[in-house]
């Protein structure tokens, strides 16, 4: 029998987030570039091509929030292809401490950075099949402890 928490998706809060010079990013190819995004607490809907992950309100550990985390989905809306949108649900409103914290989290996990951008610029101009393809970044966790315990579990199976 599977425990799932019961989330209350009548109140929620959209965010979003401009993608910027990361504007080439689309959602599905850069989750979908290997198999860590199939691994709790990850879900991908391929339908809907929106990502479900719990995600903490607050990175730093001083914070009364640090604990908290709330049910949020990423989409990338074909209307607005610059820009993702962030479904944080559960709440009725975020502080923008709170919304810093999540959108950081997302950039983290799909790469959006300044630096990240060039890295997949040069990638793309050396690799021409990865530029057409759509390929280039890695999906990844919010934190780096995450990554280390998916690598370490994933490290020794056969």
């Amino acid at each position: 029998m599977q425990y799932r928490q019961e989330i209350d998706r009548r109140h929620s809060v959209v965010v979003e987030l401009p993608l910027g010079d990361g504007a080439t990013c689309d959602l599905e190819k850069a989750v979908c570039s290997h198999g860590l995004f199939m691994m709790a607490p990850n879900h991908w809907d391929s339908l809907s091509k929106t990502l479900e992950r719990p995600l903490r309100l607050s990175e730093n550990i001083n914070d009364d929030d640090h604990e908290k985390s709330h049910l949020v989905r990423i989409s990338q809306p074909s209307d607005s292809p610059h820009s993702l949108h962030l479904r944080v649900f559960g709440t009725d409103s975020l502080s923008p401490l709170h919304q810093r914290s999540l959108l950081g989290q997302v950039r983290r996990m799909l790469r959006l950075s300044v630096e990240e951008n060039e890295r997949v610029r040069k990638f793309q101009e050396i690799c021409e099949e990865a530029k057409e393809r759509g390929f280039g970044r890695v999906f990844r966790s919010p934190t780096l402890f995450e990554d280390m315990v998916k690598c370490i579990l994933l490290c020794n199976c056969q």
